[in-house]
């Protein structure tokens, strides 16, 4: 708990630390357009202002949601000339569906409802998990957010598909020293736990530089009319898994690495 705590206190130095926030307000400046950054039916650049929190208009929000995260960061930092790209990592979504594991002899005391340690897949294409480094971390260690994208197939409705921040993650290297094959430790804190801390403004500034939404709340209204992958249901299935592993998740460190090197 105290390599934790260490830990954790240096990120926050880090994250903090004022000439690193000055590079991420020049960087914010050059959002402060407010431009959707969706394109009209003519392929011309949308000029309309964007929802807050968002970077679409309200007639192209509908768009949100519809790339894999990692294309969507991309797209982006290009539109608006940041000159790089945040890191994203896919955690597939296994790990929300898995309804069953045998007992293992690190954790006895594992919930069922998902396996340990885990490993990077998909079981369903509707929802996915990715992390978005925050821009300090250029590998697949670090600190950053926790996104979940619902992206549904039903091609009738206006808004569909959503991003959601839901959780504050740091990711590690954990059993080095003890084993040829270590694994990723993940430790989560959700964002509406963290309003009074330091770092939330810091997370608050960086989802909106990308246009991720994390109240939960405002990302309801918009899609109320969704009932099984509903943005509530959805944010309390993930806060019930996540506080059933206490908050920590092991992942499998070649699944972890291998897809995400796959994947770019």
């Amino acid at each position: 708990m105290e390599n934790l705590t260490n830990y954790y206190n240096e990120v926050i130095e880090i994250l903090c630390r004022d000439d690193i926030q000055s590079s991420i307000h020049e960087m914010a400046k050059l959002s402060l357009n407010n431009t959707c950054i969706g394109l009209k039916r003519n392929k011309t650049t949308c000029n309309n202002k964007v929802i807050p929190g968002h970077m679409y208009c309200g007639v192209h929000v509908r768009s949100e949601g519809k790339l894999p995260l990692n294309q969507y960061i991309s797209n982006v930092a290009t539109t608006l000339k940041y000159g790089h790209s945040a890191v994203v990592v896919s955690l597939g979504n296994n790990w929300i569906f898995q309804k069953d594991s045998q007992n293992n002899d690190i954790r006895k005391n594992e919930p069922k409802s998902t396996k340990w340690p885990l490993s990077v897949d998909m079981v369903d294409k509707s929802l996915h998990s990715y992390i978005l480094f925050f821009d300090e971390f250029k590998s697949y260690f670090g600190a950053g957010i926790l996104v979940i994208q619902y992206c549904s197939t039903e091609k009738n409705k206006k808004q569909n598909s959503y991003f959601m921040a839901t959780h504050y993650v740091e990711v590690s290297r954990y059993g080095e020293e003890l084993q040829p094959e270590y694994y990723i430790k993940m430790t989560f804190k959700s964002i509406a736990l963290i309003k009074e801390k330091p770092i939330f403004n810091k997370i608050k500034e960086f989802l909106s530089e990308y246009g991720i939404p994390y109240d939960i709340n405002e990302i309801n209204k918009r899609n109320s009319d969704i009932i099984e992958n509903n943005p509530v249901v959805i944010y309390n299935k993930i806060n019930k898994i996540i506080n059933d592993h206490y908050n920590t998740f092991y992942y499998n460190s070649k699944s972890y690495i291998t897809l995400n090197i796959n994947s770019e």
